[in-house]
């Protein structure tokens, strides 16, 4: 199902900014306004990918970028930017060629899915991987995951923690005799990763799911973080997001917008994009980089995606 694509609110502080960001990296990019092609381009995003955005604002502002990037390569192009909020919707939408590019949680797509070769990863500071851990409070006396079951655990939002409730409940079930959803401790919702650290920290919640690159990055912080939270469960290293760019899209527009996409880090107001959306880069790669993710994925509950 497809949301209609929202107005621009022109007051928005975070869609100004972005906006402008954008249009000076293209208006200044060496070897602007050199290309010239006539098609239409449709943008699937996933809905989960902009967790902490206003989606009137991320949709305002990826449509500007589309329009300001045909502008400054003299494309003769237009972009069609939509919501959808359907994973069967999206993979169809690449299946039928109705879609050039999607914006996507991993979750979202299959390892049967033939309709990409390549994909682009989030990367955030680090690796492209992400590891997610679960942490408890050295006093609260809890060593092992079964010791949470009547427990909390926060689960906070943001950029890639769209796999942590998945991994969570595949970890706890590799604990228990039972499937069931009754085998999993109560879960709450934090805003960010550092609010879900700091409950555990002063023992508000049991444990908290974090990625292990922020929990380092709070640790060198707060030096009392690390002596006193205990990770007692550990991730294999996981892809959560993508952008995925249609096998079967062979215009020389497809080579531009890679360009674009692969080079976004490598001037100063592309780097200012990036930080607003907590990403250091974005990286192309074979598809195979995804599939022990896509694993991770098929084995839970020992059912394929759907």
């Amino acid at each position: 199902m497809f949301f209609s694509v929202l107005r621009f609110i022109s007051g928005s502080f975070f869609a100004k900014i972005i906006l402008f960001s954008f249009l000076g990296f293209f208006l200044f990019l060496p070897g602007a306004a050199t290309t010239a092609f006539c098609e239409v381009v449709h943008v699937a995003i996933s809905p989960e990918t902009i967790p902490n955005a206003n989606i009137n604002d991320a949709l305002a502002t990826i449509k500007a970028w589309t329009r300001n990037a045909a502008r400054a390569y003299g494309i003769q192009a237009k972009f069609e930017v939509n919501i959808v909020d359907s994973p069967s919707e999206l993979r169809d939408g690449l299946d039928k060629q109705r879609f050039e590019i999607i914006k996507t949680s991993i979750n979202n797509i299959s390892s049967q899915d033939l309709s990409y070769d390549t994909v682009f990863v989030a990367r955030p500071n680090g690796s492209v991987f992400v590891r997610y851990v679960l942490v408890v409070h050295r006093d609260s006396g809890i060593t092992r995951p079964q010791e949470l079951k009547d427990g909390t655990v926060a689960i906070p939002g943001g950029h890639f923690m769209q796999l942590a409730d998945i991994w969570l409940k595949k970890y706890f079930q590799g604990y228990s005799h039972s499937s069931a959803l009754s085998s999993l401790p109560k879960i709450t919702r934090s805003e960010n990763t550092l609010k879900a650290g700091m409950q555990v920290f002063f023992q508000q919640v049991d444990a908290a799911v974090l990625p292990k690159k922020e929990l380092v990055r709070m640790s060198e912080l707060n030096p009392q973080m690390k002596k006193e939270l205990l990770i007692i469960g550990e991730s294999e290293p996981l892809v959560p997001l993508v952008l995925i760019v249609r096998s079967s899209w062979q215009t020389p527009l497809r080579h531009t917008m890679e360009q674009i996409l692969s080079n976004l880090h490598t001037t100063v107001l592309g780097k200012q994009i990036l930080t607003v959306f907590h990403v250091a880069r974005l990286e192309k790669y074979p598809k195979e980089i995804l599939e022990p993710t896509l694993l991770f994925l098929q084995n839970r509950e020992g059912k394929e995606i759907n």
